[in-house]
Protein backbone atom coordinates (compact mmCIF):
# COMPACT_ATOMS: atom_id res chain seq x y z
CA UNK A 1 0.00 0.00 0.00
CA UNK A 2 2.77 2.44 0.92
CA UNK A 3 4.62 1.85 -2.31
CA UNK A 4 1.45 2.48 -4.35
CA UNK A 5 0.67 5.70 -2.47
CA UNK A 6 4.14 7.14 -3.05
CA UNK A 7 3.76 6.48 -6.77
CA UNK A 8 0.33 8.14 -6.73
CA UNK A 9 1.66 11.25 -4.99
CA UNK A 10 4.47 11.58 -7.49
CA UNK A 11 1.90 11.83 -10.27
CA UNK A 12 0.18 14.73 -8.58
CA UNK A 13 2.99 16.71 -7.07
CA UNK A 14 5.98 15.91 -9.26
CA UNK A 15 8.94 17.32 -7.41
CA UNK A 16 7.11 19.14 -4.57
CA UNK A 17 7.03 18.12 -0.96
CA UNK A 18 5.11 14.86 -0.65
CA UNK A 19 2.24 16.17 1.48
CA UNK A 20 2.24 19.86 0.47
CA UNK A 21 -1.16 19.76 -1.23
CA UNK A 22 -2.85 17.23 1.03
CA UNK A 23 -5.06 17.94 4.00
CA UNK A 24 -4.07 14.86 5.99
CA UNK A 25 -2.50 11.44 5.81
CA UNK A 26 -4.25 8.49 7.46
CA UNK A 27 -1.86 5.57 7.81
CA UNK A 28 -0.29 5.23 4.38
CA UNK A 29 -3.28 6.60 2.41
CA UNK A 30 -3.37 10.30 1.55
CA UNK A 31 -6.70 12.16 1.67
CA UNK A 32 -7.57 15.15 -0.47
CA UNK A 33 -9.37 17.09 2.26
CA UNK A 34 -12.71 18.86 2.17
CA UNK A 35 -14.30 19.39 -1.24
CA UNK A 36 -17.00 21.82 -2.38
CA UNK A 37 -19.00 22.86 -5.44
CA UNK A 38 -15.98 24.60 -7.00
CA UNK A 39 -14.17 21.31 -7.48
CA UNK A 40 -14.03 19.86 -10.99
CA UNK A 41 -12.39 16.95 -12.74
CA UNK A 42 -10.41 17.40 -15.94
CA UNK A 43 -9.82 14.28 -17.99
CA UNK A 44 -6.47 13.81 -19.64
CA UNK A 45 -5.50 10.80 -21.74
CA UNK A 46 -5.86 8.13 -19.07
CA UNK A 47 -6.04 10.32 -15.98
CA UNK A 48 -8.68 12.52 -14.36
CA UNK A 49 -7.24 15.46 -12.40
CA UNK A 50 -9.31 16.64 -9.43
CA UNK A 51 -8.96 20.42 -9.24
CA UNK A 52 -9.89 22.83 -6.46
CA UNK A 53 -11.13 25.80 -8.50
CA UNK A 54 -10.77 28.27 -5.62
CA UNK A 55 -7.14 27.35 -4.99
CA UNK A 56 -6.30 26.68 -8.63
CA UNK A 57 -4.53 23.46 -7.65
CA UNK A 58 -4.64 19.78 -8.56
CA UNK A 59 -5.55 17.94 -5.37
CA UNK A 60 -5.69 14.37 -6.63
CA UNK A 61 -5.76 12.09 -9.65
CA UNK A 62 -7.83 9.13 -10.80
CA UNK A 63 -5.98 6.55 -12.87
CA UNK A 64 -8.33 5.47 -15.67
CA UNK A 65 -8.05 3.24 -18.72
CA UNK A 66 -6.98 4.60 -22.10
CA UNK A 67 -10.61 4.18 -23.17
CA UNK A 68 -12.37 5.97 -20.29
CA UNK A 69 -14.51 8.77 -21.75
CA UNK A 70 -15.70 10.46 -18.55
CA UNK A 71 -16.23 10.18 -14.82
CA UNK A 72 -19.46 10.37 -12.83
CA UNK A 73 -19.08 11.74 -9.27
CA UNK A 74 -21.43 10.57 -6.53
CA UNK A 75 -20.15 12.77 -3.74
CA UNK A 76 -23.06 12.14 -1.35
CA UNK A 77 -21.74 8.58 -1.16
CA UNK A 78 -18.09 9.70 -1.26
CA UNK A 79 -17.53 7.83 -4.52
CA UNK A 80 -16.53 8.63 -8.08
CA UNK A 81 -17.40 6.30 -10.93
CA UNK A 82 -15.86 5.82 -14.36
CA UNK A 83 -15.62 2.98 -16.83
CA UNK A 84 -13.01 1.69 -19.18
CA UNK A 85 -11.75 -1.04 -21.46
CA UNK A 86 -8.61 -3.05 -20.80
CA UNK A 87 -6.75 -5.36 -23.17
CA UNK A 88 -4.60 -8.28 -22.10
CA UNK A 89 -1.74 -6.97 -24.29
CA UNK A 90 -2.33 -3.27 -23.50
CA UNK A 91 -3.46 -2.32 -27.02
CA UNK A 92 -4.79 -5.68 -28.23
CA UNK A 93 -5.75 -9.13 -26.99
CA UNK A 94 -8.68 -10.16 -24.82
CA UNK A 95 -10.88 -7.21 -23.86
CA UNK A 96 -12.44 -6.59 -20.46
CA UNK A 97 -14.86 -3.70 -19.75
CA UNK A 98 -15.59 -2.59 -16.19
CA UNK A 99 -17.18 0.17 -14.17
CA UNK A 100 -14.45 1.65 -11.98
CA UNK A 101 -15.30 2.71 -8.42
CA UNK A 102 -13.07 5.18 -6.56
CA UNK A 103 -13.06 6.45 -2.99
CA UNK A 104 -13.54 10.22 -3.39
CA UNK A 105 -11.49 10.99 -0.26
CA UNK A 106 -8.36 9.12 -1.29
CA UNK A 107 -8.93 8.63 -5.07
CA UNK A 108 -8.06 4.98 -4.40
CA UNK A 109 -9.85 2.36 -6.57
CA UNK A 110 -12.13 0.35 -4.31
CA UNK A 111 -14.20 -1.82 -6.65
CA UNK A 112 -15.24 -2.84 -10.16
CA UNK A 113 -18.39 -4.04 -11.94
CA UNK A 114 -17.86 -6.23 -14.99
CA UNK A 115 -19.62 -5.07 -18.19
CA UNK A 116 -20.25 -6.59 -21.62
CA UNK A 117 -17.22 -5.60 -23.78
CA UNK A 118 -19.19 -3.05 -25.82
CA UNK A 119 -18.73 0.31 -24.08
CA UNK A 120 -17.87 3.40 -26.13
CA UNK A 121 -14.64 5.19 -25.32
CA UNK A 122 -14.88 8.26 -27.54
CA UNK A 123 -14.59 10.91 -24.80
CA UNK A 124 -17.93 12.36 -23.78
CA UNK A 125 -19.74 12.96 -20.48
CA UNK A 126 -23.04 11.74 -21.98
CA UNK A 127 -21.68 8.21 -22.14
CA UNK A 128 -22.17 7.51 -18.45
CA UNK A 129 -25.24 8.37 -16.38
CA UNK A 130 -26.18 8.02 -12.70
CA UNK A 131 -29.90 7.55 -12.02
CA UNK A 132 -31.72 7.73 -8.66
CA UNK A 133 -28.52 7.03 -6.70
CA UNK A 134 -28.94 3.41 -7.67
CA UNK A 135 -28.27 2.77 -11.36
CA UNK A 136 -25.13 3.62 -13.27
CA UNK A 137 -25.48 3.12 -17.01
CA UNK A 138 -22.84 3.06 -19.74
CA UNK A 139 -23.42 3.78 -23.41
CA UNK A 140 -22.32 1.14 -25.95
CA UNK A 141 -21.53 1.20 -29.67
CA UNK A 142 -20.48 -1.91 -31.60
CA UNK A 143 -21.62 -0.13 -34.04
CA UNK A 144 -25.11 -1.04 -32.80
CA UNK A 145 -26.08 1.35 -30.00
CA UNK A 146 -27.31 0.34 -26.56
CA UNK A 147 -26.60 1.01 -22.91
CA UNK A 148 -25.61 -1.29 -20.05
CA UNK A 149 -27.31 -0.84 -16.67
CA UNK A 150 -25.55 -1.63 -13.39
CA UNK A 151 -26.80 -1.51 -9.80
CA UNK A 152 -24.23 0.42 -7.74
CA UNK A 153 -25.87 -0.60 -4.47
CA UNK A 154 -25.16 -4.28 -5.15
CA UNK A 155 -22.30 -3.75 -7.67
CA UNK A 156 -23.99 -5.96 -10.27
CA UNK A 157 -24.56 -5.74 -14.01
CA UNK A 158 -28.33 -5.84 -14.65
CA UNK A 159 -29.12 -5.69 -18.35
CA UNK A 160 -28.34 -4.22 -21.77
CA UNK A 161 -31.01 -2.08 -23.46
CA UNK A 162 -30.92 -1.66 -27.25
CA UNK A 163 -31.31 1.91 -28.57
CA UNK A 164 -31.10 1.78 -32.40
CA UNK A 165 -30.56 5.23 -33.94
CA UNK A 166 -30.16 6.99 -30.56
CA UNK A 167 -27.00 8.00 -28.71
CA UNK A 168 -25.81 9.13 -25.26
CA UNK A 169 -27.67 8.72 -21.96
CA UNK A 170 -28.89 11.69 -19.92
CA UNK A 171 -30.65 10.81 -16.61
CA UNK A 172 -34.01 12.43 -15.92
CA UNK A 173 -37.05 11.44 -13.84
CA UNK A 174 -37.06 7.60 -13.81
CA UNK A 175 -34.93 6.97 -16.89
CA UNK A 176 -32.71 8.42 -19.59
CA UNK A 177 -33.24 10.69 -22.59
CA UNK A 178 -31.26 10.21 -25.81
CA UNK A 179 -31.11 12.29 -29.03
CA UNK A 180 -32.01 10.26 -32.13
CA UNK A 181 -31.23 10.49 -35.83
CA UNK A 182 -34.92 10.89 -36.77
CA UNK A 183 -34.95 14.37 -35.19
CA UNK A 184 -36.48 13.37 -31.85
CA UNK A 185 -35.38 12.76 -28.27
CA UNK A 186 -36.20 9.34 -26.82
CA UNK A 187 -37.07 8.66 -23.16
CA UNK A 188 -36.55 5.19 -21.70
CA UNK A 189 -38.06 4.66 -18.26
CA UNK A 190 -36.63 2.04 -15.91
CA UNK A 191 -38.29 0.00 -13.19
CA UNK A 192 -37.01 -0.12 -9.62
CA UNK A 193 -35.10 -3.23 -10.72
CA UNK A 194 -33.35 -1.39 -13.57
CA UNK A 195 -35.31 -2.96 -16.43
CA UNK A 196 -36.99 -1.05 -19.26
CA UNK A 197 -40.66 -0.39 -18.62
CA UNK A 198 -41.64 2.27 -21.18
CA UNK A 199 -40.19 4.04 -24.22
CA UNK A 200 -41.53 7.32 -25.67
CA UNK A 201 -40.30 10.01 -28.07
CA UNK A 202 -40.69 13.74 -28.53
CA UNK A 203 -42.10 15.30 -31.66
CA UNK A 204 -39.55 15.88 -34.42
CA UNK A 205 -37.78 19.17 -33.69
CA UNK A 206 -34.56 19.10 -35.76
CA UNK A 207 -33.33 17.81 -39.11
CA UNK A 208 -30.24 15.63 -38.76
CA UNK A 209 -29.15 16.38 -42.36
CA UNK A 210 -29.71 20.15 -42.33
CA UNK A 211 -29.02 21.25 -38.74
CA UNK A 212 -28.34 18.37 -36.34
CA UNK A 213 -28.14 18.91 -32.61
CA UNK A 214 -24.89 18.16 -30.84
CA UNK A 215 -25.05 14.89 -28.90
CA UNK A 216 -23.43 16.76 -25.98
CA UNK A 217 -26.08 18.23 -23.63
CA UNK A 218 -25.93 20.21 -20.38
CA UNK A 219 -28.12 19.84 -17.32
CA UNK A 220 -30.70 22.46 -16.29
CA UNK A 221 -30.73 21.73 -12.58
CA UNK A 222 -33.25 18.96 -11.93
CA UNK A 223 -35.62 20.22 -14.62
CA UNK A 224 -34.16 18.83 -17.82
CA UNK A 225 -31.38 19.09 -20.37
CA UNK A 226 -30.29 21.76 -22.84
CA UNK A 227 -29.28 20.83 -26.38
CA UNK A 228 -27.76 23.04 -29.08
CA UNK A 229 -27.75 22.63 -32.85
CA UNK A 230 -24.70 23.14 -35.01
CA UNK A 231 -26.20 26.40 -36.27
CA UNK A 232 -26.60 27.69 -32.71
CA UNK A 233 -30.26 26.96 -31.88
CA UNK A 234 -30.97 26.30 -28.19
CA UNK A 235 -33.56 23.68 -27.17
CA UNK A 236 -34.67 22.74 -23.64
CA UNK A 237 -35.88 19.17 -23.12
CA UNK A 238 -37.98 18.05 -20.15
CA UNK A 239 -40.08 15.00 -19.24
CA UNK A 240 -43.56 15.39 -17.73
CA UNK A 241 -45.73 12.39 -16.91
CA UNK A 242 -43.70 10.26 -19.30
CA UNK A 243 -44.01 12.76 -22.19
CA UNK A 244 -40.90 14.32 -23.73
CA UNK A 245 -41.36 18.06 -24.23
CA UNK A 246 -39.11 20.37 -26.26
CA UNK A 247 -39.24 24.18 -26.17
CA UNK A 248 -39.25 26.45 -29.19
CA UNK A 249 -35.62 27.32 -29.98
CA UNK A 250 -33.77 30.59 -29.76
CA UNK A 251 -30.53 31.42 -31.53
CA UNK A 252 -27.12 32.53 -30.29
CA UNK A 253 -26.64 34.02 -33.80
CA UNK A 254 -29.91 35.92 -34.38
CA UNK A 255 -30.62 38.27 -37.28
CA UNK A 256 -30.75 41.53 -35.34
CA UNK A 257 -31.75 44.16 -37.94
CA UNK A 258 -29.79 46.81 -36.09
CA UNK A 259 -31.30 46.21 -32.64
CA UNK A 260 -29.70 47.97 -29.67
CA UNK A 261 -28.72 45.94 -26.60
CA UNK A 262 -29.28 46.93 -22.97
CA UNK A 263 -26.00 48.89 -23.00
CA UNK A 264 -27.04 50.97 -25.99
CA UNK A 265 -24.70 49.15 -28.37
CA UNK A 266 -25.97 48.16 -31.80
CA UNK A 267 -26.10 44.38 -32.09
CA UNK A 268 -24.44 43.01 -35.21
CA UNK A 269 -25.23 39.81 -37.04
CA UNK A 270 -22.65 37.11 -36.25
CA UNK A 271 -23.36 34.64 -39.01
CA UNK A 272 -19.67 33.99 -39.66
CA UNK A 273 -19.13 32.69 -36.13
CA UNK A 274 -19.80 29.08 -35.24
CA UNK A 275 -19.97 27.06 -32.03
CA UNK A 276 -17.35 24.31 -31.68
CA UNK A 277 -14.95 22.44 -29.45
CA UNK A 278 -14.90 19.21 -27.47
CA UNK A 279 -17.23 20.66 -24.82
CA UNK A 280 -18.88 23.47 -26.72
CA UNK A 281 -21.21 25.08 -24.18
CA UNK A 282 -21.99 25.25 -20.47
CA UNK A 283 -24.99 26.37 -18.44
CA UNK A 284 -25.54 27.38 -14.82
CA UNK A 285 -29.18 26.99 -13.80
CA UNK A 286 -28.94 29.14 -10.66
CA UNK A 287 -27.79 32.26 -12.54
CA UNK A 288 -29.01 31.62 -16.09
CA UNK A 289 -25.46 31.97 -17.46
CA UNK A 290 -24.79 30.23 -20.77
CA UNK A 291 -21.25 30.09 -22.19
CA UNK A 292 -20.38 29.01 -25.73
CA UNK A 293 -17.01 28.26 -27.34
CA UNK A 294 -16.87 30.05 -30.71
CA UNK A 295 -14.61 30.06 -33.76
CA UNK A 296 -14.86 32.14 -36.91
CA UNK A 297 -15.67 30.64 -40.30
CA UNK A 298 -16.19 27.14 -41.60
CA UNK A 299 -19.22 24.92 -42.02
CA UNK A 300 -20.85 22.29 -39.86
CA UNK A 301 -17.88 20.00 -40.37
CA UNK A 302 -15.90 22.29 -38.01
CA UNK A 303 -18.13 21.48 -35.01
CA UNK A 304 -15.17 20.09 -33.03
CA UNK A 305 -12.71 22.85 -33.96
CA UNK A 306 -11.32 24.74 -30.98
CA UNK A 307 -12.50 28.29 -30.39
CA UNK A 308 -10.81 31.66 -30.13
CA UNK A 309 -13.59 33.27 -28.09
CA UNK A 310 -16.16 32.47 -25.40
CA UNK A 311 -19.55 34.18 -25.64
CA UNK A 312 -21.53 34.81 -22.46
CA UNK A 313 -25.34 34.81 -22.57
CA UNK A 314 -28.19 35.28 -20.13
CA UNK A 315 -30.75 32.57 -20.90
CA UNK A 316 -33.51 34.58 -19.18
CA UNK A 317 -33.12 37.46 -21.65
CA UNK A 318 -31.60 35.37 -24.48
CA UNK A 319 -29.05 38.14 -24.97
CA UNK A 320 -25.27 38.05 -25.15
CA UNK A 321 -23.48 39.92 -22.40
CA UNK A 322 -19.84 39.86 -23.55
CA UNK A 323 -17.28 38.19 -25.76
CA UNK A 324 -14.09 36.87 -24.15
CA UNK A 325 -11.07 36.48 -26.44
CA UNK A 326 -8.51 33.74 -25.87
CA UNK A 327 -5.12 35.01 -24.75
CA UNK A 328 -2.40 35.26 -27.39
CA UNK A 329 -2.26 32.13 -29.55
CA UNK A 330 -4.26 30.05 -27.06
CA UNK A 331 -7.35 28.23 -28.28
CA UNK A 332 -10.27 26.95 -26.20
CA UNK A 333 -11.60 23.41 -26.54
CA UNK A 334 -13.96 23.13 -23.54
CA UNK A 335 -15.98 25.31 -21.18
CA UNK A 336 -17.68 24.44 -17.90
CA UNK A 337 -19.60 26.34 -15.22
CA UNK A 338 -19.77 25.06 -11.67
CA UNK A 339 -23.35 24.41 -10.52
CA UNK A 340 -23.58 26.71 -7.48
CA UNK A 341 -25.07 30.20 -7.11
CA UNK A 342 -21.63 31.85 -7.32
CA UNK A 343 -20.12 29.80 -10.14
CA UNK A 344 -16.68 29.65 -11.63
CA UNK A 345 -16.09 29.33 -15.37
CA UNK A 346 -13.42 26.76 -16.24
CA UNK A 347 -11.78 26.81 -19.68
CA UNK A 348 -9.59 24.06 -21.12
CA UNK A 349 -7.36 25.08 -23.98
CA UNK A 350 -4.04 24.67 -25.69
CA UNK A 351 -2.39 26.56 -22.83
CA UNK A 352 -3.80 24.58 -19.89
CA UNK A 353 -6.75 25.22 -17.57
CA UNK A 354 -7.91 28.78 -16.85
CA UNK A 355 -10.47 29.82 -14.26
CA UNK A 356 -12.63 32.92 -14.79
CA UNK A 357 -15.41 34.88 -13.14
CA UNK A 358 -18.38 34.21 -15.47
CA UNK A 359 -20.17 37.44 -14.53
CA UNK A 360 -17.36 39.64 -15.85
CA UNK A 361 -15.11 37.27 -17.78
CA UNK A 362 -12.13 38.25 -15.60
CA UNK A 363 -9.42 35.60 -15.32
CA UNK A 364 -8.84 34.55 -11.72
CA UNK A 365 -6.14 31.90 -11.89
CA UNK A 366 -4.52 29.15 -13.99
CA UNK A 367 -3.81 25.45 -13.46
CA UNK A 368 -0.94 23.87 -15.34
CA UNK A 369 -2.50 20.59 -16.47
CA UNK A 370 -3.48 19.33 -19.90
CA UNK A 371 -6.96 17.93 -20.50
CA UNK A 372 -10.14 18.43 -22.47
CA UNK A 373 -13.27 17.24 -20.65
CA UNK A 374 -14.27 19.28 -17.57
CA UNK A 375 -16.88 17.90 -15.17
CA UNK A 376 -18.33 19.19 -11.92
CA UNK A 377 -17.83 17.07 -8.84
CA UNK A 378 -21.12 18.47 -7.55
CA UNK A 379 -24.10 18.87 -9.90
Amino acid sequence: MLQRTIYFLSLVLCCASANAQWDSVVGSVATIGETNEHWVSVRGRDTAFLIDGDAGEVKGTLILSRFSPAVRPHMSENKIYAYGSYYSRTYYGDREDVVLIFDASTTKPIGEIELPPKSAGIGHSGMIGLLKDKFLSVWNITPATSFSVTNIQTNEFITEIATPGCAMIYPIEDGYIMPCTDGTVQYIELTDEGMETERTRSDVFFNALEDPILDYAVQMGDEGWMFMSMEGLIFEVTVENGRVLVTEPWSINPITNGEVDINGVTRLNDDDWRIGGRQAFAYNHATGYLMTVMHKGGGQETFEDAGTEVWAFNVKTQRRGYRLEAEGSDTISSVQLTADENPLMILAGSDGIKIHDPASGKKLREVNVSGSLIQNLYE
